[in-house]
């Protein structure tokens, strides 16, 4: 028997190589396996058995991990899929599939052979110097010593190894995580024993021992030696245990993320006749007895606070009584505790928490559990799309046009939203993508038939205003601030005097003010007034923005946000020695500032990535705000995204122009999305709210669509003008960008990449496909490296890029969300 296998290197095809099954190893795909490859051992995830081999020679298998198969072929299907859509390697698409500590290593040992078949007299300066490394007593790791011998040192250290100077062992390396055992203190005879033998015991200086016995015989959950130690005494631990009255027993213990959750079940809310009629049409998507090829794919359309949430867990709570399973996806970790909060009051006990803020052991418990089928509800950020469910009925993507869905890091750079589409196609469950402000793409599918509309058009919370006014049904009342009229007013504070005037009478009836602004620190930027010139990091062609001194007294600084450089911020221009720099274009941190200037008695608190950089961090920040510890919350998008607290009765935008000059093609799109999110997040009481939103663009379509919160007029304007450019989605994209950080080599190999597509395109006709540069991107320079890039557009960019592949050393983007 043979076996397909994709191996764990850098390639430029999504493939798989043949390797021979050893008799008496049972294979099977899914398996993770350890397979030699040239003159390394690496691993591999097991694809497809076969009986005859396609190559003449194969290599035997070398190891299977335990515990597998780790992957079902379901997911396997979808792996080659992303594998193939994304341009990456099979083993890349699975990598994320696996649980964490699955891949273990097989460590080199390097000793120095004490008979070496050869003398040492031919031997270059660098293998002395390895043989002076090596040790005939004490091995060290065959990567250490090449690192020690500097480039190339690995063929360095073969070549010694053939020659006989260096002896080689291989050993397989412990995985780095694994679950968690502790050794707990039982009763080894019943308890009506123990209590006779505490009876002897009692008084006198056997008293901590019959005290011992009495609680071990109550039955008690399990505690370790050492803490029974510190509450009975070392002593009196020992002796029951010597006495073997009591055993120490292995026990398993579970990390649970959500151990110190403490949630009160909930039960359904009675829907509204549009949350009925969704629900209904996804419950009867989940519980359909006939298997489709094409499963049921549903837009939530709904506006802010009209109750999408409740369908989500009304339409699980069918799916999990139909005896299938719910994966429900949220676009950032911010997001997670208040939806978690929900789900697990109506699932108490059956949601497991997948994402990137778990630690290492949490995410390794989470994943068997979920394997095991202990959850029935899966909850999570973009990853948690590979998790491993199985009889899977349901998956929900809650604010589906989020850009975070998509992996823009590393290899390979998939959306959250199409895997799970596949996944569906793959499994027959039903999809579920809710939004108040869908990705344009996702609407248009709507149009074509490819999802199908649910439609939430009102509001269901108290703050909904008269159903009167039908331009503003089931929203907060918004307010555009033309910011000129303050300048000719001769008001130049960044808050306007409605702003401050609507946060006093907030304030003063008890509610809470939420301050938008899209920009981190104190400033953007600092300029020198006398010769110009801007701070820049030195390693990224931007400038550094200004961050404040902070609270513990460090003092102000000036920080890329690209590549975290950091220098300390002088009151010199260190160009010309000026003394007149200045801040401009203000952040979170100025917004902070100038709302104190003004109300010197309120407790302002920041939510940006500055100030929470751990999940615990944003759980903090919203349990202040949402107890009115805090009453004024300034913020980045994350106060945009999905928060629901009623106290909130005004929601100020300070600059609602931010992003809408940004050079790219979702601009517009991205703009509108998140002054309309954070838009929502006013009204949601009975107190009502309202939304004041300050811009020096107030007929700009994007500023007067968002104001109304109307959706579809900025649909109609967005598609017309996508229409016209043929961008997305009338064509579609992939963006090869090329890095190095000597500039002549990257423009140049940009160059040499764009005329062979160009040459590929006259010899075969493809004229479908749009090359488009090579341009330096934005930024040309980050953490050292110049980047440049290429785009193609068109109807099947991918055919041009199969005719003329690029290779090593390029980024591949399909489907980019953004083009800078």
């Amino acid at each position: 028997m043979f076996a397909e296998v994709a191996v764990d290197f850098p390639d430029t095809h999504a493939r798989t190589f043949t390797y021979l099954a050893p008799p008496g190893m049972a294979v099977v795909p899914g398996d993770l396996v350890w397979v030699p490859f040239g003159p390394r051992t690496i691993q591999g995830v097991v694809f497809g058995l076969v009986e005859q081999s396609p190559v003449e020679e194969t290599r035997p298998i070398m190891q299977r991990v335990v515990d597998g198969p780790f992957i079902s072929p379901q997911r396997l299907a979808v792996a080659r899929w992303i594998a193939e859509h994304y341009r990456s390697t099979l083993y890349a698409a699975c990598s994320m599939m696996l649980p964490s500590g699955s891949q273990t290593r097989l460590r080199h040992w390097i000793t120095r052979a004490r008979a070496p078949e050869a003398a040492t007299g031919d031997l270059k300066p660098r293998d002395l110097r390895a043989l002076e490394y090596a040790s005939a007593d004490r091995r060290i790791r065959k990567d250490r010593l090449a690192r020690r011998l500097g480039r190339g040192g690995a063929a360095v250290v073969d070549r010694l190894v053939r020659r006989g100077y260096l002896a080689a062992t291989a050993e397989w390396e412990r995985p780095r995580i694994s679950a968690q055992y502790l050794d707990i203190v039982v009763l080894a005879v019943p308890a009506e024993q123990a209590r006779a033998e505490a009876d002897d015991h009692r008084g006198g200086r056997s008293q901590r021992r019959a005290e011992l016995l009495d609680w071990l015989a109550t039955d008690p959950p399990g505690e370790t030696r050492s803490r029974l130690a510190k509450r009975f005494g070392p002593a009196a631990v020992k002796a029951v245990l010597d006495s073997g009255l009591a055993r120490l027993e292995r026990v398993h213990m579970d990390r649970d993320p959500l151990r110190h959750y403490a949630v009160q079940q909930q039960f359904p809310f009675e829907p509204t006749p549009a949350q009925a009629g969704a629900i209904e049409a996804i419950v009867a998507a989940v519980t359909a007895t006939e298997a489709s090829a094409d499963p049921a794919r549903f837009l939530l359309f709904g506006i802010t606070g009209s109750g999408k949430t409740e369908v989500y867990l009304q339409a699980a709570e069918a799916c999990v009584a139909a005896g299938k399973r719910v994966l429900v996806l949220v676009p950032e970790i911010a997001l997670t505790p208040q939806t978690l909060r929900r789900f697990a009051s109506r699932f108490p006990g059956k949601v497991a928490l997948l994402h990137s803020g778990l630690s290492d052991g949490e995410r390794f418990d989470q994943w068997w559990r979920v394997r095991g089928g202990d959850y029935p509800v899966v909850l999570g950020s973009r990853g948690a799309v590979f998790a491993p469910i199985d009889n899977l009925g349901l998956v929900v993507i809650d604010e589906e046009h989020e850009w975070t869905y998509k992996q823009h890091d590393q290899s390979p750079r998939y959306h959250a939203r199409d895997v799970a589409e596949q996944l569906c196609r793959e499994t027959g469950a039903a999809l579920v993508a809710g939004s108040a402000t869908p990705d344009l793409i996702t609407f248009r599918r709507t149009e074509r038939g490819e999802y199908r509309l649910l439609r939430l058009p009102r509001r269901t919370t108290p703050g909904s205003l008269s159903e009167t006014d039908p331009a503003s049904i089931g929203h907060a009342g918004v307010r555009i601030i033309d910011m000129r009229d303050e300048l000719r007013a001769g008001h130049i504070h960044m808050l306007s005097r409605p702003l401050i005037d609507g946060m006093r009478d907030s304030l003063n009836a008890g509610g809470r003010v939420i301050l938008f602004m899209n920009r981190r620190g104190a400033a953007s930027f600092v300029q020198c007034r006398d010769c110009g010139a801007v701070r820049g990091c030195r390693r990224c062609d931007t400038s550094l923005t200004y961050h404040n001194a902070s609270g513990d007294g460090s003092p102000a600084r000036l920080v890329c946000h690209y590549c975290n450089y950091s220098v300390q911020a002088g009151r010199a221009c260190p160009a010309c020695g000026g003394a007149q720099v200045r801040r401009m274009g203000p952040g979170t941190q100025a917004v902070a500032d100038a709302v104190l200037d003004y109300f010197p008695r309120v407790n302002v608190i920041r939510w940006d990535s500055d100030a929470a950089r751990t999940a615990k961090d944003h759980i903090d920040i919203m349990e202040r705000f949402e107890s009115g510890e805090s009453t004024v919350l300034v913020g980045t998008q994350m106060v945009a995204k999905g928060l629901d607290i009623p106290a909130v009765t005004l929601v100020g935008v300070v600059s609602a122009d931010t992003g809408l000059a940004v050079p790219d093609f979702r601009a517009g799109e991205r703009a509108f999305q998140v002054l309309a999110q954070v838009a929502g997040r006013a009204g949601r009481g009975r107190q009502g709210g309202q939304v004041l939103m300050q811009t020096f663009q107030p007929e700009h379509y994007v500023i007067r669509a968002a104001a109304l919160q109307d959706y579809e007029a900025f649909y109609r304007t967005e598609i017309e003008l996508r229409s016209r450019y043929a961008s997305p989605p009338f064509t579609r994209l992939i963006r090869l960008m090329y890095t190095d950080p000597d500039p002549v080599e990257a423009q140049g190999t940009a160059v040499e990449a764009a005329k062979a597509f160009r040459h590929e395109q006259s010899v075969s006709g493809e004229t479908s496909v749009e090359v488009i540069g090579p341009t330096p991107a934005f930024p040309l320079r980050v953490r050292g490296m110049y980047r440049w890039h290429i785009v193609l557009k068109g109807p099947r960019p991918e055919a041009l890029l199969d005719m003329a592949p690029v290779g090593r050393g390029w980024i591949t983007d399909v489907d980019p969300v953004s083009l800078l």
